[in-house]
């Protein structure tokens, strides 16, 4: 999976650059979109995710935007990352070099 941060971070609370790394660790390395969506639910469940951050699905996407602070329902219009679900290689596979 990619992810791509789209926006600053505004980091009005302690636990967001903390819920952040954890949702972006989670991001890098699942292996399917069911998996990460079990992240994003358990995060939703365990956490305040939800009191900082609106998000959704696209059919091959995730999207996060950030809460206002001065008005926990509403959000910042621009969005703050994106997750692509198509897998993301950036080393060449048929590249078997030796490391030295």
């Amino acid at each position: 999976m990619n992810v791509t941060f789209e926006n600053l971070i505004n980091v009005w609370d302690a636990q967001i650059p903390n819920l952040l790394v954890e949702l972006v660790n989670h991001a890098v390395f699942a292996t399917d979109k069911a998996g990460f969506q079990a992240v994003v639910t358990k995060l939703s469940e365990t956490t305040d995710f939800d009191k900082f951050f609106a998000y959704g699905y696209g059919r091959q996407h995730f999207w996060l935007k950030q809460r206002l602070a001065s008005d926990p329902s509403k959000y910042m219009d621009e969005r703050l990352l994106i997750v692509d679900f198509c897998r993301y290689n950036p080393k060449n596979e048929d590249d078997e070099g030796d490391i030295e």
